[in-house]
């Protein structure tokens, strides 16, 4: 079994419940900035792989760049998005998500809420903070998440990018976003992060198993803020 979009959305869950019930004063603050630390960290990565391939940073390359791919069929096939338009703006609209579903699945919908509304910012922030990408709604409250990428003129600039310089696997993914919450938490919090972390990793074992939680373990040395070379895809 390989860790993927439910996994992700577990972890992120994870720490938002134990940071609200230990921290209810400074928890929603302190989820807000571990999302946002982890999506300008992707963003970022996308931006150095770009610029690797002699691209501009624009949102041609943005949307060429992404590094990952859906594991779910119906979500790879893109049944579950609606492109409105690609010139001069880019807008689309998001009906159905993985991460939303393993939220609510937990009960937690005010933190898909507040990761909703962060996280594509942060990472569009990381990529190239002077492109305009606006979220007009996300799917917990008004049905549907929209999207708009300003001037992004895609039918012009479309890139075709070859996969396996851009995509990561989601156990990679898995342990950026564990390692990146995990070191804010403890930064900030000391022995009570301390314990929050414990306290995700025992959820995560109980849900998914011993071994999965190893394989998120062993990202503990990577650095999120480079791109691994190419021969360790």
């Amino acid at each position: 079994m390989e860790l993927n979009e439910r996994h992700h959305a577990f972890i992120s869950a994870s720490f938002y419940q134990e940071l609200k019930e230990k921290c209810p004063r400074v928890g929603n603050d302190i989820f807000v900035m571990a999302t946002q630390r982890y999506g300008e960290q992707r963003g970022n990565r996308m931006a150095q792989r770009v610029l690797r391939d002699g691209k501009k940073l624009d949102f041609a390359a943005y949307l060429a760049y992404g590094e990952w791919s859906h594991t779910e069929k119906y979500f790879a096939a893109q049944n579950h998005t609606k492109i409105v338009s690609k010139s001069p703006d880019y807008r689309f609209v998001i009906y159905e998500c993985p991460w939303q579903q393993q939220y609510k699945k937990m009960g937690l919908i005010d933190g898909a809420c507040l990761y909703c509304q962060h996280i594509d910012l942060a990472i569009a922030r990381g990529f190239n903070p002077y492109l305009t990408f606006q979220v007009k709604s996300t799917m917990h409250k008004q049905g549907k998440c929209e999207f708009v990428m300003k001037d992004a003129y895609i039918e012009e600039k479309g890139y075709a990018v070859d996969e396996s310089r851009a995509k990561l696997p989601f156990d990679y993914h898995c342990g950026h976003v564990y390692w990146t919450f995990s070191a804010l938490v403890k930064s900030i919090l000391g022995e009570t992060g301390e314990k929050i972390c414990a306290n995700v990793n025992e959820r995560f074992a109980r849900e998914y198993g011993e071994d999965m939680l190893q394989l998120l373990l062993s990202y503990q040395d990577t650095d999120f803020n480079l791109i691994p070379p190419l021969t360790d895809r």
